[in-house]
């Protein structure tokens, strides 16, 4: 069993109310609780710790070095909390029921209003948030409770705690403007990128991205890398010619439709022209089961197999399967 805290929340709250009032009186009185049962509650803490947590100043006290640092995490802890129960009153308040969606590494969401009329067909009463941290670190974002399903690009990371719905498999592709000299080619190489100015949200390998599956192989990498970590800044320098980059087909599929954009498949070294691809996959907390996480990940999956709902299986790719990923 894990070891647990040897202080609770009442002596830690009664730290805080100490620190910001200068007396045991005023600190009961904000806690809302007698001067006896203030002065029981820091003498029990002490005694727990083996340690001097206050120490007198003329009429007030103040905090030892040792309750100065405990204080520290305390109002992390405190303030954590607090807006947890908060969240919690908001999502569960006036009927309705609150799920924080993210996408990654994406942060495009021309599909969601589509979407959100499939979902309020099936689930009138869940509301969508976006949760924008999603995007740099969707799992992290999925334990800490910052988003509560997350959409991903890439390889499934099987976790424990996590459960992985399939919504299709997309192309990774090389993106350019119309105009660009690369426009006219059927496939782009890892030779072709050396030669431009390449943007990127991350020059770190990912499994299955274009850094692992062309570059490396190849043995070359772009002279001229430029890491912006906004993909809507990646979209709008790519498509004023300043360069080229590697995006989902899907993430840019509005501006493969308006021709503001042009995509080529990547070639791997020896693997043809016919590219690579990627799955998406709908990822939410094993603990979320039957709830109302789960409802909008498996509306999220059965959207990506209609046509012309949600996420457009002509723009994303194979329907996906049912169930989770194996």
């Amino acid at each position: 069993m894990t070891d647990l805290p040897r202080l609770d929340i009442r002596h830690y709250a009664l730290l805080l109310a100490l620190d910001e009032t200068g007396g045991v009186q005023a600190a009961a009185d904000r806690l809302g609780i007698t001067q006896s049962a203030a002065s029981h509650r820091l003498r029990e803490a002490e005694r727990r710790l083996a340690l001097a947590l206050v120490r007198r100043v003329g009429r007030r006290v103040r905090l030892t070095s040792a309750a100065a640092r405990l204080l520290v995490s305390a109002r992390v802890a405190l303030g954590e909390l607090m807006r947890a129960e908060r969240d919690l009153a908001e999502r569960h308040g006036r009927g309705r029921l609150l799920v924080r969606l993210g996408q990654a590494p994406y942060s495009r969401y021309h599909w969601l209003p589509a979407f959100l009329k499939f979902l309020a067909a099936r689930h009138p009463e869940i509301e969508i948030d976006l949760a924008a941290r999603a995007a740099q670190d969707p799992l992290g974002s999925l334990r800490e409770g910052a988003a509560d399903v997350v959409m991903l690009y890439g390889r499934c990371g099987h976790a424990g705690d996590l459960v992985w719905l399939r919504l299709g498999s997309d192309p990774l592709m090389a993106v350019m403007a119309p105009d660009h000299r690369l426009a006219g080619r059927a496939a782009v190489t890892a030779e072709d990128l050396a030669e431009e100015r390449y943007i990127t949200y991350s020059n770190r390998p990912e499994p299955g991205f274009e850094w692992e599956s062309v570059l490396r192989p190849a043995g070359v990498a772009p002279q001229r890398v430029s890491v912006v970590e906004l993909p809507e800044a990646i979209i709008d320098l790519v498509r004023a010619g300043v360069g080229v980059s590697s995006l989902s087909r899907w993430a840019v599929s509005p501006e493969l439709a308006d021709g503001t954009l042009v995509a080529r498949p990547l070639q791997p070294p020896g693997g043809g022209d016919a590219g690579i691809s990627l799955d998406w996959w709908v990822v939410y907390r094993q603990a979320d089961e039957a709830g109302p996480p789960q409802q909008v990940a498996l509306a999220l999956q059965a959207s990506s197999s209609l046509h012309g709902v949600g996420l457009d299986v002509q723009n994303f790719g194979d329907p996906a399967p049912a169930g989770p990923a194996a």
